[in-house]
């Protein structure tokens, strides 16, 4: 017959074993977690931004030529896009 001493102690090794594959198990889901947050972020980042142009500030800052400049690509992208 064991000892109720080893018994227990058999009882607390099982437990301990149980405890530590648990923590594990949960380390590894939360390890898959961030690691499928991570790509859906930067699959999202790839996507960037959309921006208005149409409703940004306009630059006050070009030089004559730089202001005829962009008239010209101003006229030329209007003529492709019809």
């Amino acid at each position: 017959m064991l000892d109720e001493g080893i018994a227990v102690e058999f009882m607390g090794r099982s437990q301990e074993t149980f405890l530590k594959k648990q923590r594990e198990k949960d380390r590894s889901q939360k390890k898959k977690a961030k690691k499928e947050k991570r790509d859906q972020r930067r699959d999202s980042d790839s996507i960037g931004l959309e921006i208005d142009w149409s409703s940004a500030p306009e630059n006050k800052t070009l030089s004559q030529t730089e202001e005829v400049q962009k008239l010209a690509n101003k006229a030329n992208n209007i003529n492709n896009n019809q």
